[in-house]
This record gives C-alpha cells, structure tokens and sequence, in this order.
C-alpha cells in the first residue's frame, strides 16, 4: 500500500469521537472519513438501489456510507472506548512532579463527574496546557500504534 495518512488526521479524529458517529481511513486516499452511524446502518441494509429521502446537504454522506460497508477500502479508526480518555488521565496525574497536585488530579477522577472535576482541577492548578500536550501526545501514540497494526504508512 502506498497511501499515506497525516497523524494528525488521525489524532484530529480521535479528539472528536461522538457516540453518533465513526471515523475511518480511506486506504486509496488516505483521507480520514467521519460518517454517522445511523447512516452505516442504514447502508448496511440498504440493497444497492435504495436511495434515502435525506436533505441535499446529507447526501454526500450517504454515498461515502454506502462505500464504507461495501468494501474494504475503509478501516475503522479506534473509537472512544479503545482510547480509554481516563487511562490518559490518570497517567498524566501520576506524570505530574507535584505529590499535591497529582493526588488533587487523582482524586477529581474518581466517582461521579470525573471529567468535569479533573478539567476544573486543571484550572486551579493551572496546568491546562502541559494536560492537553500530554493529552495529543498520547493520542499520537494511539494513532502511531493503530497505524503499525494495520500497516498503515503514516506522515
């Protein structure tokens, strides 16, 4: 294969993971496709004939869903439970040189509202920027490992 995908489509893709929706690669153009998964079921029932009544904007869409799940030109990008966003959180609290701010970070991640309290934990600490560096560092790393598994060439 000699496509090559940009890993930061892929890190970009990985950042913006939504339970409606999955990103792919395209290994013709190496182009990152992000398609709604009502859509992909939809295609995977549809005969090959069967058009949807869906606005002009949406059509695009359809047509790239219907490609996706009749060939295998398309792999499925890790989804938002493969990333496993609290694992990266609690590697970067135990990151962290600071024995208090680790332990604050470490505990906002516990119970209910764990996103929210590690984000305004963050702030307090005002550690926001080595937490998103942190953070895109360790989706490079998904991205790179995702991309050796599939011997997918990346740039």
């Amino acid at each position: 294969m000699s496509t090559t995908v940009l890993l930061k489509d892929i890190v970009d893709a990985l950042e913006m993971q939504f339970d409606t929706s999955s990103s792919f690669v395209d290994l013709d153009t190496g182009q990152v496709e992000t398609v709604s998964n009502d859509l992909l079921g939809e295609a995977e029932e549809a005969d090959d004939d069967d058009e949807l009544d869906l606005p002009e904007w949406q059509k695009p869409e359809w047509e790239l869903a219907k490609r996706i799940v009749s060939s295998d030109r398309f792999l499925k990008l890790p989804d938002k439970f493969d990333v496993h966003e609290w694992s990266i959180m609690q590697d970067f609290a135990n990151s962290v040189s600071s024995a208090r701010v680790s332990q604050d970070l470490l505990n906002a991640i516990h119970g209910s509202g764990a996103f929210r309290y590690f984000k305004d934990t963050l702030r307090r600490h005002r550690i926001e920027e080595a937490w998103f560096a942190f953070r895109t560092e360790a989706l490079e790393e998904i991205a790179r490992d995702w991309c050796e598994e599939h011997h997918v060439a990346w740039r």
